[in-house]
């Protein structure tokens, strides 16, 4: 199937859709703040455990991933100042948080305009796309490295809370698992005074032939470089900021397979490969 056209008119619009909780504008900084603050907390119900015995014994995985780059770009907002400004006087103080709170209350505009800005500018600059294509090859070629059949589908970004994720008019194809992708590459700052650096997670949700889930994980790269002090700066590095971008991608690939299939044990090999090597003429 050719895969959709997935770039929505508002980065905003795309990120809010991943989740159905109040204040859905705000739902991709408030994650990034956390990350950014390293406080990260989640209030969800614990996700049930992943049956890796289930998991060992899918064949065939229908990968399923958002095939369109959609490079984000957010910062926590404020001035930075209002912890200074409490050490030059109440008038100070007061000045640094109404422009913190003028700042705070254009995130959500900022992160729009900026992820076209940015997304833009490294699609005309000449460097090659394909981040999250490459991450789905490089996950579908471990795959098949542990005797799985495995079918490639680029489409949609999936929405939906993480256990409930779907893509939209997507049909899975009969006699496969389904492995569903939600790949998000970032850069953020925790403030106006913070510098840019890469954010880079993959949300994964293995349901078996029946669509019945097996398990669900997030794998979130550890990556701190390249740094940017200002937005400017981010947006005229394109081969840097992409490269960043793409070894926080490479580095979670093997993680992102444990998490769901385990380490590889010896599996009982398919009928058609035992026939495969049946037939194979030994002189």
């Amino acid at each position: 199937m050719k895969p959709l056209n997935t770039l929505p008119g508002s980065f905003m619009n795309m990120l809010h859709a991943d989740a159905d909780v109040r204040l859905k504008a705000l739902f991709f900084l408030l994650v990034a703040a956390a990350l950014l603050s390293g406080c990260a907390t989640n209030t969800a119900a614990p996700a049930p455990p992943t049956r890796h015995d289930v998991a060992r014994s899918i064949e065939k995985v229908e990968l399923i991933y958002n095939q369109e780059d959609q490079l984000i770009v957010t910062d926590g907002g404020g001035s930075g100042l209002t912890g200074f400004a409490g050490f030059l006087g109440p008038l100070a103080a007061l000045v640094a948080i109404s422009v913190d709170t003028n700042s705070r209350l254009t995130m959500a505009a900022r992160t729009d305009q900026r992820s076209k800005e940015f997304t833009a500018a490294v699609k005309n600059s000449g460097v090659t796309m394909g981040l999250n294509r490459q991450f789905a090859e490089r996950l579908a070629a471990r795959l098949r490295d542990s005797g799985r059949e495995v079918k490639l589908t680029p489409f949609f970004r999936a929405t939906g809370e993480h256990a409930q994720m779907q893509v939209q008019e997507l049909q899975p194809t009969p006699g496969y698992s389904t492995l569903i992708l939600r790949i998000t590459t970032s850069y953020g700052a925790a403030d106006a005074t913070s510098s840019f650096k890469p954010y880079v997670w993959v949300e994964q949700l293995l349901r078996d032939e029946k669509q019945s889930v097996v398990g669900q994980t997030l794998q979130v790269a550890d990556v701190s470089e390249p740094t940017y002090l200002l937005y400017d700066g981010l947006l005229k590095d394109t081969a840097g900021a992409r490269e960043g971008l793409k070894r926080g991608l490479d580095q979670i690939v093997q993680p992102a397979y444990v998490s769901l299939f385990g380490e590889d044990e010896p599996r009982k090999a398919s009928a058609a490969a035992v026939t495969q090597t049946a037939g194979i003429d030994t002189k």
